[in-house]
């Protein structure tokens, strides 16, 4: 997740503060989710896909590190 949102951002030539300016959140708690550290909710991370113009899949899938549900990891 966290390269996959640090691409997408760069492509579009914003900051994450400018990133969380238009999702509606705080430049901390954007910077939070860029590194990994936390996970956004549903609704912030549309949000998210939305600014960047990408899809969820793409910024939040399996390949970009989202953490693999406990199915996933058996």
């Amino acid at each position: 997740m966290r390269k996959a949102l640090q691409q997408a951002r760069a492509k579009k030539g914003l900051t994450q503060a400018e990133v969380a300016a238009l999702v509606g959140i705080r430049r901390a708690s954007y910077t939070h989710i860029e590194r990994g550290s936390r996970n956004p909710s549903i609704q912030v991370a549309r949000r998210i896909a939305q600014v960047l113009e990408c899809s969820l899949d793409e910024l939040f899938s399996e390949e970009s590190g989202a953490p693999k549900t406990g199915e996933e990891r058996k």
